[in-house]
This record gives C-alpha cells, sequence and structure tokens, in this order.
C-alpha cells in the first residue's frame, strides 16, 4: 500500500482514511507506549497522519481528548539530528547551599554529553541557580533556598544525519521509513 492511500488530503490529520494498523511497540511508563513505531493504527486511535506545516510534513499521531470525548489531540514527534533522551522534575535547595539531583541509575550507562537546565519557581525575589556537571547518575545544584524545575538531555547514541542513498536501504511503508 502506498502512502498516498492512508495519508488522506494534504489537509493536517485528515482521519477520514485510517491507515493498516502497525505492530503494537514497547509498553511502559514513559513516552513510548501502545501505538508502536510505525506511526499507524494504535490502541488510542488514528495515528499517522502527514501533517503538512510551513516546513513539510511531520510525524503525527492522534489520541482521545483527555477531558472531551467529541475531540481527539494531535501532537507530533520532536524531531532532532540526534538519538536524545530528556529526564525532568522539581527540586528544592532548603538549606541556603546546594541540593543533589539523582538521575535514575541506568543514566549513565544509556546516555552521554548532557545539558542541564534550570527553572526558578518565583517566590517574591529572582534567584540564580547554578549547577554541577551530571557525574554518576547526579548533579548538584547551588543557590538560595528556592523551588526549582530541572531538564536534563542526554544524548543516547551518534547517528549518520546525511547518508548518502547508495549506501542505505530503506525498510518500511508509508510516511515513517527507516533504515
Amino acid at each position: 500500500m502506498s502512502s498516498r492511500n492512508y495519508l488522506g488530503s494534504s489537509k493536517c490529520c485528515n482521519i477520514r482514511d485510517q491507515g493498516p494498523t502497525g505492530p503494537t511497540g514497547p509498553t511502559g511508563p514513559g513516552a513510548i507506549g501502545p501505538i508502536g513505531f510505525t506511526g499507524y493504527t494504535g490502541l488510542t486511535g488514528p495515528t499517522g497522519r502527514n501533517c503538512i506545516g510551513p516546513t513539510g510534513p511531520s510525524k503525527s499521531f492522534i489520541i482521545d481528548h483527555p477531558i472531551d470525548q467529541n475531540k481527539y489531540l494531535v501532537h507530533v514527534c520532536l524531531e532532532g539530528p540526534e538519538a536524545g533522551v530528556y529526564y525532568r522534575g522539581v527540586g528544592e535547595i532548603v538549606n541556603g547551599e546546594c541540593t543533589v539531583i539523582q538521575l535514575p541509575d541506568y543514566v549513565a550507562n544509556l546516555a552521554r554529553d548532557f545539558t542541564v537546565q534550570l527553572t526558578g519557581v518565583y517566590d517574591g525575589k529572582v534567584k540564580a541557580y547554578n549547577f554541577s556537571e551530571v557525574e554518576n547518575n547526579m548533579f548538584t545544584v547551588y543557590g538560595e533556598n528556592g523551588k526549582f524545575h530541572w531538564l536534563v538531555i542526554g544524548k543516547r547514541h551518534d547517528i549518520v544525519v546525511e547518508p548518502l542513498k547508495t549506501d542505505v536501504e530503506l525498510k518500511g511503508d508509508g510516511p515513517y521509513l527507516w533504515i
């Protein structure tokens, strides 16, 4: 089946023409769930539409609206030239000096080249926070007492971003091909 047969019109996420059911992907508490990796139809509704935006198509998926049963939510996948992972949470300094943020124990074996971002929660005073590098699955945040949100992004592995067409074999059928 060509991608044209189940993408519908060029109108973003036209769910009139539902595509074939793709294989069930890995499940778990994280972002990858029962929809699967193909972007076709998962357990939560039609997926894999080719939303057309100002810069071309995006990998989209559709889920049931959490509070309005008459609506869907259309989301698209984050894209980038790396296989990245992220972890996020909320922290607080209570001793006027620092606090240690512990990441899951497997992080150092899964990713590298970490970037840490902090966003302070305003409590009547503007505060500056600094942090250490991520080492041994943890990092330390320094500053005045206060709450903050943290985001850690790491590179899982390198990918060839611009392979020559003659060097690779495409797999799959539809809008989402892989090597």
